[in-house]
């Protein structure tokens, strides 16, 4: 078989596997219920708002977010792209794509580690390339998170359209927009789960050093993002980021966001290299491991 094929073979069993098994369907209920409650906190403070700016006009209302975007990204292109969508769906992506390594963690960190302790790995090895087993588990990976989070961008498009905050066009528009934000994010962290649990045989140490990598890059974008906080309360402008934030695959949703194509190719090129530099080496440390 060429490589592609067998990348898609392992690809559709681990995404059947994930789906069907226990750990997978608890999480899939805990994620609909918070994703639910979310969106819900999301449109009452979006109805909050409205409701505290109720005299003004639609146009005024859309400056005023136009202007606390600006102030806080320092972006005023990004702030006028931006200014008109929905305030519920936007804290939405930040609440997606904030909680997407957690979810990562929880359905990555067994990936391969499970594999190696049962050592059902072997049945796939005399089957497949080991580069195209590593392949195909981060694609069932990325694949399966990639459906969850277009399920909840659904829900949450369902919620916004019935509290009359936006029409079916614009849903569509920006729904799938911020949907397609999220990928390139979800597949930079997916990549450093598999890598990880590629290095360990017992699953909870890879579970274990995947939370700890997370951490110290959640911690890296958290010390950027007060560093620029403290700048602008001081000085009233927005600071670029550091180069350390961009460690931090949460930092580029703005960049993709932005009406500049060259930011978007920008964070899309970092991210997808990223991607695939953790794929390649994990695919070349797991070639050399006995199994």
């Amino acid at each position: 078989m060429s490589p592609i094929v067998e990348i898609r073979l392992v690809a559709a069993r681990e995404l059947r596997r994930s789906i069907r098994s226990v750990k997978g369907i608890v999480l899939g209920v805990l994620t609909l219920i918070g994703s639910v409650l979310s969106i819900l906190i999301c449109t009452w403070l979006e109805g909050r708002q409205r409701e505290k700016l109720g005299a003004v006009s639609t146009d005024a209302f859309v400056e005023l977010k136009r202007q606390a975007i600006e102030k806080s990204t320092g972006d005023a292109s990004l702030a006028s792209h931006l200014a008109a969508v929905p305030t519920s769906l936007l804290l939405f992506l930040k609440i997606t794509i904030w909680f997407g390594p957690l979810l990562i963690a929880l359905l990555g960190f067994d990936t391969v580690a499970g594999e190696l302790q049962h050592r059902s790995v072997r049945f796939w090895t005399v089957r497949s390339r080991r580069s195209s087993f590593f392949a195909g588990k981060f694609f069932g990976l990325w694949a399966l998170v990639s459906c969850i989070t277009l399920a909840l961008n659904v829900i949450a498009g369902v919620v916004v359209v019935a509290k009359g905050y936006v029409g079916g066009v614009a849903l569509v528009t920006w729904g799938l927009r911020f949907w397609a934000t999220s990928l390139p994010i979800t597949a930079a962290w997916a990549a450093i789960a598999l890598f990880i649990s590629g290095m360990f045989r017992t699953p909870i140490l890879g579970l274990l050093s995947t939370f700890g990598t997370f951490f110290v890059l959640w911690l890296f974008g958290l010390g950027g993002f007060i560093s620029r906080v403290g700048d602008m309360l001081e000085s009233g402008e927005a600071k670029a980021m550091s180069w350390y934030e961009y460690l931090y695959p949460n930092a580029y949703d703005e960049m993709l966001l932005s009406s500049d194509p060259r930011s978007v190719v920008t964070a899309l090129g970092i991210l997808l290299g990223f991607a695939a530099l953790m794929i390649v080496s994990g695919s070349a440390l797991f070639m050399r491991r006995d199994i």
